[in-house]
């Protein structure tokens, strides 16, 4: 059976002398990688690549773990075929993601940027700042508003390459009343401080 290797990251950032900010344990487990995660394990559960095409995904907080960027390339590569997904970006988490999206993307990986940043700045400006245009530029695809509904068709474009420079759903939200369940492995919640229910 082939193989369909997802990597999500949640980005940290840098403190002032530009060092990665990182905990020991985090405060609370990321939802937006909750989301992403369970949108994603949806469709693997869908076999929406096909039925031998396994969708085997890795998701990753950087505020409580080190990435290991290149035992991700080689799980990739490894594969032949996937993406790095840096989710739920922030704007002050959002030059470490564009950092991350160059070191994936120098070794011919798929990246993708989704998040507050990307959403608020293809919502509220007339053009992409520079700093996504740098992103599009390194050929990331930018992913703007909600998932529900969408990540079969997203998966089937990176797998078959030819995924589009953004997807832009801000106009289009989802009826959220079936929305998925935002799901994590118990080794990330664990990752945080406090007693977390797992499932």
């Amino acid at each position: 059976m082939a193989v369909f290797k997802i990597v999500l990251i949640k980005p940290s950032h840098y403190d002032a002398r530009g060092y990665v900010i990182q905990w020991w344990r985090s405060t609370i487990p990321s939802n937006s990688l909750a989301s992403v995660y369970g949108l994603l394990t949806e469709c693997a559960d869908a076999q929406v690549l096909g039925p031998d095409v396994d969708i085997d995904i890795d998701a990753y907080d950087e505020c409580n773990t080190i990435i290991d960027i290149k035992g991700t390339i080689r799980k990739i590569r490894a594969a032949g075929a996937g993406f790095v997904g840096l989710v739920g970006v922030q704007s002050n988490q959002y030059p470490r993601a564009l950092d991350l999206a160059r070191e994936f993307r120098k070794a011919g990986l798929p990246v993708v940027i989704g998040g507050f940043h990307v959403s608020g700045c293809i919502s509220m400006l007339p053009r992409l700042p520079d700093d996504i245009q740098q992103a599009v530029d390194l050929g990331v695809t930018l992913f703007a508003g909600e998932g529900e509904g969408r990540m079969a068709e997203f998966l089937r474009d990176i797998k078959n390459g030819t995924a589009k420079p953004k997807y832009n759903y801000l106009a289009d939200m989802p009826e959220m009343a079936a929305a998925t369940l935002p799901i994590l492995p118990a080794r990330i919640v664990t990752r945080v401080n406090g007693k977390v229910a797992t499932m």
